[in-house]
């Protein structure tokens, strides 16, 4: 699996809490109107850093061959 840009690993966490903050309400029988239109939008979030992760790991990459060498010396 590729490596995740900090938008996506923001996605995910979004959308496992959520996850759990809807079984609270669930639980507690409460209902939070809109509440479901979270989850659309961390799903647009998660695409968002797919779309750009090209674009971060190009710059990543150019970022770990101007260090490779210190890299092994530690």
């Amino acid at each position: 699996m590729k490596q995740m840009n900090s938008f996506q690993v923001i996605a995910i966490f979004g959308i496992i809490f959520s996850l759990v903050a809807h079984g609270i309400l669930w639980i507690l029988d409460k209902e939070v109107e809109h509440f479901v239109y979270l989850y659309p939008t961390w799903v647009a979030v998660f695409i968002g850093g797919m779309l750009i992760n090209p674009y971060l790991s190009k710059y990543d990459d150019d970022h770990h061959h101007h260090h490779h060498g210190h890299d092994h010396q530690h």
